[in-house]
């Protein structure tokens, strides 16, 4: 069985670079469209966030040009093994 993760990747426009990719949207989606439609929410709502976290202000978004990115990545899942039913015994 195949899902899609969220996977979003801080980056910055002046040096090209994305040195923080370790953020993980929970979330699986059964399709690449659900996953990207969800994605652009995500990666909006975390780049209003970016202001909370600790070492992040206006200043350091605007000077380092931050923007936030992200991806779908697919990922499989074993196949579920039902086992069938057993049957009922006459009673």
């Amino acid at each position: 069985m195949t899902k899609f993760i969220i996977v979003l990747h801080l980056c910055s426009m002046i040096t090209g670079q994305c040195p923080s990719s370790h953020f993980s949207v929970k979330n699986e989606f059964k399709t690449h469209y659900d996953c990207v439609l969800n994605g652009y929410a995500v990666a909006q709502q975390t780049y209003v966030e970016l202001k909370k976290l600790e070492n992040v202000d206006a200043d350091h978004i605007e000077k380092n040009r931050l923007v936030v990115k992200f991806e779908c990545r697919e990922i499989k899942l074993p196949d579920i093994i039902v086992p069938p039913r057993k049957p009922k015994l006459p009673a």
